[in-house]
């Protein structure tokens, strides 16, 4: 019998195995998918310059200690490239009007839509600074209601609804204002949500890939700890142990299980006894966005010497956001485009070749080129839509039902028995990214290690 199992190899189970490890535990891991890294999945370019990250992709080096500690220690830190922030950035109004504009200002609105959009952000980003700003009647509404009671205007309310499918894959009808100010909060305010420069979350890309992390992770656990392929279907909690059993017919039983998957997956587990009626209502209503990624490589950088910096923020979509990603060094040029919320649903379902074609069309016309332009002659192109992937069905970090986030609290990611959950939906620090996944892994493993001694003591007694 072991220590601790632990379900799931993303970051968060990763560091949850690992910590628990370096307390003296003993642990096994069981991952559905046949590699780590949970929605951090970094595929080789087929010239072999470089990698495709489908999900995680970002870093900072300052702010988020935790994730830059394990890039130091693995020797990636000289792997890493700035996001590109120069030249001049493009929006695309939802009737399909192009405004040019330098990147890190507000566009060019007319003057009072671009008051009232900076008075909303401003409000917002003051309500997501407040260390103790999280209030029960924000639970009640959606975003888009509570900015529409503070008087916001339609413009407002549509770039409301686009930082929405940008950061979560949804909109803003879709979370409640306490979700997502908390949200903003857990990442140091709005802005440095939205920032990708050093102030921000958008900040390093590795060349490496971020899902090579991950497996330098699983190589400090070691690979014999982890069971790829290994989907569990059932846990049994018998108060003294607990039985996990997997899709195969496998069984292992520990003194301790650490769940690591998103919440919404909780309901298609076997528990016995089941979850509290409270715990099985709140992950039972959380919900993953439509966040997918269309990842377009050419010979070179053609935008560039249009003096575009590859920077795309559209209200007509498919995509809602599209970012330079290129590897210059590595004649690795390219963009990665969000294809979210709602635009990315009705994307999700057309055909692979209509799907490019959508992509490669709306970069066309977002950078005024025509039908002969480099623009359509792609040498590679990638597409992942994270709600067809049978282990995450969406991404990034469950969102609450309206109203659930604060009344359900007290149940949220709290133990059940000797069931402990862990993952960035949970963390106070960096909710939604590869940090938030490691804070709340490592804060797991604790509470299951002091768990565990406490038994222990108790029995000796």
């Amino acid at each position: 019998m072991f220590d601790i199992i632990v379900v799931g190899a993303g970051f968060s189970g990763l560091q949850a195995a690992y910590s628990a490890q370096q307390a003296g535990r003993s642990v096994i891991v069981l991952e559905a998918r046949d590699r780590v890294g949970g929605k951090s999945w970094s595929v080789p370019v087929s010239n072999g310059r470089g990698v495709a990250d489908l999900g995680a992709a970002w870093v900072n080096d300052t702010l988020q200690p935790r994730v830059w500690s394990y890039i130091q220690r693995f020797g990636y830190a000289d792997k890493t490239v700035k996001q590109r922030l120069d030249h001049t950035a493009v929006m695309v109004t939802a009737e399909g009007k192009r405004i040019e504009y330098p990147y890190g200002i507000t566009p060019e609105f007319a003057p009072d839509d671009k008051k009232d959009l900076e008075r909303i952000r401003d409000h917002i980003q003051a309500e997501s600074l407040k260390p103790d700003g999280l209030r029960q009647e924000d639970d009640q509404v959606s975003l888009d209601q509570y900015a529409r009671n503070l008087g916001a205007r339609p413009q407002t309310l549509r770039m409301l609804n686009l930082w929405v499918r940008v950061m979560h894959g949804l909109e803003s009808t879709e979370e409640s204002a306490a979700w997502f100010i908390d949200y903003c909060r857990s990442n140091r305010g709005l802005l440095a949500i939205r920032a990708d420069d050093h102030t921000g979350g958008n900040y390093l890309r590795l060349k490496t890939g971020t899902q090579a992390i991950a497996r330098s992770m699983a190589g400090l656990i070691g690979d014999d700890k982890i069971h790829l392929s290994s989907p569990v279907r059932s846990i049994a909690d018998h108060r003294s142990h607990v039985t996990v059993m997997t899709a195969s017919g496998k069984s292992f039983q520990a003194k301790k299980v650490i769940i690591s998957i998103p919440s919404t997956m909780y309901q298609e587990l076997g528990f016995s006894p089941p979850l509290p009626e409270a715990v099985q209502t709140v992950t039972n209503s959380t919900r993953l966005g439509h966040y997918n990624k269309a990842i377009v490589f050419y010979e070179k950088p053609w935008w560039r010497d249009l003096g575009y910096n590859g920077f795309l923020m559209s209200f007509a979509g498919p995509a809602c956001v599209v970012r330079d990603t290129s590897m210059d060094e590595d004649g690795v040029y390219g963009f990665t485009c969000f294809v979210n919320g709602r635009e990315g649903e009705k994307w999700s379902r057309l055909y692979p070749h209509e799907r490019r074609t959508a992509i490669l069309d709306q970069l066309a016309a977002a950078f005024n080129v025509g039908k002969d332009s480099e623009a359509y002659r792609p040498i590679e192109f990638f597409d992942q839509i994270w709600k067809h992937e049978e282990f995450s069905r969406g991404a990034l970090a469950p969102v609450t039902a309206i109203g659930h986030y604060t009344k359900f609290a007290h149940v949220y990611g709290k133990p059940v028995g000797n069931l402990h959950f862990v993952g960035t939906e949970y963390s106070n620090d960096w909710k939604g990214y590869m940090e938030g996944a490691l804070a709340s892994g490592d804060k797991g493993a604790e509470e299951v290690v002091s768990a565990l001694e406490a038994q222990t003591s108790r029995s000796r007694l």
